[in-house]
């Protein structure tokens, strides 16, 4: 059973890039999830192995699905344009931030970074 990344990104063509990333490291994707709201949801209902999670979503920021998922000790990737990496480092320290636009190597050695840990 592969391993299964959830993504959180409301840009649909971001997150066909995105997508395509995952699924060519031979990993299923859970989503993509373009609300806080389905995010949570979706957390609630089942664990993935990692989370790419944009921030900026259309029901607002997607802290509450990330707090979740850092509680779970999920590996979290915040792959987003407009948030400050300092900050989001300071409230999730365990975190990768991948800041748009980021190449598809970047975003790709991350995810099997925190997957190997």
């Amino acid at each position: 059973m592969p391993k299964t990344i959830m993504l959180v990104e409301d840009e649909l063509l971001v997150a066909f890039d995105v997508q395509d990333i995952i699924e060519a490291q031979g990993f299923s994707v859970d989503g993509p999830y373009i609300s806080v709201k389905d995010a949570v949801a979706a957390v609630a209902a089942q664990l993935p192995s990692c989370a790419v999670l944009d921030v900026r979503l259309q029901d607002g920021e997607v802290f509450p699905a990330a707090d979740l998922l850092e509680k779970a000790g999920v590996p979290i990737i915040f792959h987003s344009g407009h948030a400050d990496a300092s900050d989001l480092k300071r409230r999730y320290s365990k975190a990768a931030v991948c800041e748009k636009p980021c190449s598809p190597a970047a975003l790709r050695d991350t995810i099997l970074e925190l997957l190997a840990e």
